[in-house]
């Protein structure tokens, strides 16, 4: 099953350890990804975050959004993407959540 992330949350809010919980659950069960944007391109400076690559998990985020935050370098452990590319991808996922 593939499931897909979207976090639109700061990292910084009550949702993050729902979050690691959830993902790390789930990536026992199949291929997760997760894609941050608005508030949430604050994960890809979250050197925490990392420790979910180590699951195998995909993490992409919105660069429009980084930028918009003054976020000029993200960890590398972060692909590149955008809105634009999440509409045009999300038809491939079995279950998608939202984190707010």
């Amino acid at each position: 099953m593939k499931f897909l992330f979207i976090v639109t949350s700061n990292p910084f809010s009550k949702d993050y350890n729902t979050l690691v919980n959830l993902v790390r659950e789930l990536s026992k069960r199949g291929e997760v990804t997760l894609f941050f944007s608005g508030n949430g391109a604050y994960y890809t400076i979250k050197p925490e975050v990392q420790r979910l690559k180590e699951l195998g998990v995909r993490l992409l985020y919105c660069a429009h959004s980084a930028q918009q935050r003054g976020i000029e370098k993200t960890l590398d452990c972060f692909e590149s993407s955008s809105t634009y590319n999440l509409s045009r991808f999300i038809q491939d996922y079995d279950r998608v959540l939202s984190f707010n």
